[in-house]
């Protein structure tokens, strides 16, 4: 009997942080992540733990109180196990989280922490609540006089499953069979609780166990997956790659629902800034002697530079699956033997470049997480200067980014303050979409009430012009002699 107390708390304990795991993961394409959305995940999960512990551990004072007569602890177990399990399917399925977002910004509601909320109000607080009241159930099986040696051995069973729910289900479950199995597994382990907690009389619990499961399942196979176009779906990004719809041609690939890559065979990239960047930095050094080394700050579909089997690159991303993916399904090729990719995040690489007193011609910064935003932690002066390190005298820093073309979010504002801080003459282009020309005069675009668009940095590294920081008045102006 002990036993499967045990390994009841034991799976509660895996669930909840797992579960918690999986929201912070699944919500990536689109709320994105950052302090602010990890924090509200962790507050949904803590805050309903805590009032479960304490509810549960009132069940006996309030059916007394309430005049409900006896109901068993493992009905109560049952039933609470059982309406977590079907919320979760939910809250957990990637191909019925596409609808919900999707409902919400048809009703208007499109602030991305207010979305957030409403779904760890919809999904998440309430199956925590339900599961949090495990341990204080549990512990009406065990006598009185041996119950403060039987709390801290639920505590640490629970903790343990913590621990197993953080490590394995990241580091192990995400890696090798993606996300939407590392959901089946934690939907799959609920039902394990419900046929050990059932009796054989208790046929629909079972049943609705049965059913959860086989509706999991099927709602995040691979063939679901497929169907929606992801090519991967792993702990950093789900990958999915299309054909473009105005030419068969064309292939593009999404990150996390961001339009990242595109790639036409024999054109390559067919986004304007990535036109830009081939035009008039690669194609120019395409026979460079000594061959230039380049770095590549978030790989994407390694698109860039495809045409160049002469200089060498190195491309940088944290997720390991890009490769293959943008391999077999955008690019339709491998890498040339002057591509390199090192699986490590952006801000660590160029940090230890900087230490190691690594120099590259170029740096091409192109990182981005969901919602057209940048990952918070690399757009700080302190990143920039890192990258400013690793560049070679008289080499290039190029950044993509999307932001307002006419300064109208603090946003925008304050990146290019940041930028500028560290890289003084800096060069600003605004680049319409493929197919379209920039409207200076137009008021809106992607329906962000102002006009966003890719917004190209480039800065030639000049330690000396830099230095440089006098302007023209009209008590002192040298123009005459510096033209």
């Amino acid at each position: 009997m002990q036993f499967l107390l045990f390994a009841v708390i034991l799976m509660e304990g895996y669930i909840v942080l797992a579960s918690e795991l999986l929201a912070i993961r699944l919500v990536l394409p689109w709320i994105g992540t950052g302090t602010d959305v990890i924090s509200i995940i962790i507050a949904a999960v803590l805050l309903p733990l805590a009032f479960g512990y304490h509810f549960g551990g009132t069940f006996r004072k309030r059916c007394r109180e309430k005049g409900l007569g006896h109901i068993s602890v493992r009905r109560k177990l049952l039933s609470n196990v059982t309406r977590s399990t079907l919320i979760l399917c939910v809250g957990l399925s990637y191909i019925l989280l596409e609808v919900f977002f999707g409902a919400l910004n048809n009703l208007g509601i499109e602030q991305r922490l207010l979305q957030l909320a409403i779904y760890c109000a919809v999904f998440l607080v309430y199956p925590v609540f339900l599961l949090g009241q495990t341990i204080p159930l549990v512990s009406h099986y065990f006598s009185s006089s041996a119950l403060s040696e039987m709390t801290g051995k639920m505590l640490s069973f629970s903790t343990l499953g913590s621990f197993l729910g953080s490590v394995f289900s990241s580091v192990v479950l995400m890696a090798v069979v993606g996300v939407h199995y590392t959901a089946v597994f934690v939907i799959f382990l609920l039902c394990v609780l419900i046929f050990l907690l059932a009796k054989k009389r208790q046929i629909a619990y079972m049943a609705t166990a049965a059913g959860a499961f086989v509706f999991m399942l099927a709602a995040n196979s691979s063939e679901q997956m497929r169907s929606l176009g992801i090519v991967s779906n792993n702990g950093y990004n789900t990958v999915q790659v299309f054909n473009s719809s105005k030419d068969e041609d064309t292939r593009l690939m999404l990150l996390n629902n961001n339009l990242s890559s595109s790639y036409k065979t024999g054109e390559g990239s067919i986004f304007n800034y990535a036109k830009l960047v081939r035009k008039s930095y690669l194609e120019p050094i395409a026979k460079a002697d000594p061959k230039k080394q380049i770095l590549v700050l978030g790989a994407a579909g390694f698109t860039l530079g495809d045409f160049d089997d002469h200089n060498d690159y190195l491309f940088v991303d944290v997720d390991p699956a890009l490769q293959k993916a943008a391999e077999d399904h955008l690019l339709l090729h491998k890498l040339g033997a002057n591509k390199k990719f090192a699986v490590i995040d952006a801000r660590a690489y160029v940090h230890q470049a900087a230490e190691r007193g690594e120099l590259y011609d170029m740096i091409v910064l192109d990182t981005f997480k969901a919602g057209f935003a940048m990952p918070e932690h690399l757009l700080t002066r302190e990143y920039f200067q890192d990258v400013k390190a690793a560049l070679k005298p008289g080499g290039f820093m190029i950044m993509n980014s999307i932001a307002s073309a006419h300064f109208e979010d603090d946003y925008t504002r304050r990146m290019d303050n940041t930028l500028r801080s560290v890289f003084p003459h800096l060069t600003r282009t605004v680049m319409p979409g493929s197919g379209e020309e920039f409207n200076g005069w137009e008021k809106t675009r992607l329906g962000r009430g102002m006009y966003i668009s890719n917004v190209i940095y480039i800065y030639r590294n000049d330690p000396a012009g830099d230095k440089d920081m006098a302007i023209y008045t009209d008590d002192k102006n040298t123009y005459f002699l510096d033209k």
